[in-house]
């Protein structure tokens, strides 16, 4: 397991608080400790999972663009 988030946009802060808010709606009550805890855990697991999965996207578009990009001499317009 990767462990705790050090740094955490907005997005992804209201996105945990969204999970808690949606668990605790969906007990009908407060989460206790260990609940919460579950829950954020699962949150931050889904959030690494999204980043890995971006940073994956990127490379690949980065690397789709390297492969496209090829600088030739333009042709002049009288020969």
């Amino acid at each position: 397991m990767a462990g705790r988030l050090h740094v955490v946009s907005k997005t992804e802060k209201q996105f945990l608080d969204d999970a808690v808010f949606a668990a605790e709606r969906a007990k009908g009550k407060k989460l206790s400790g260990p609940e919460k805890k579950e829950v954020l855990r699962v949150a931050r697991e889904q959030l690494l999972g999204q980043r890995e999965a971006e940073a994956a996207k990127q490379a690949r578009a980065e690397e789709r663009q390297a492969a496209e990009f090829t600088w030739s001499k333009p042709e002049p317009f009288r020969r």
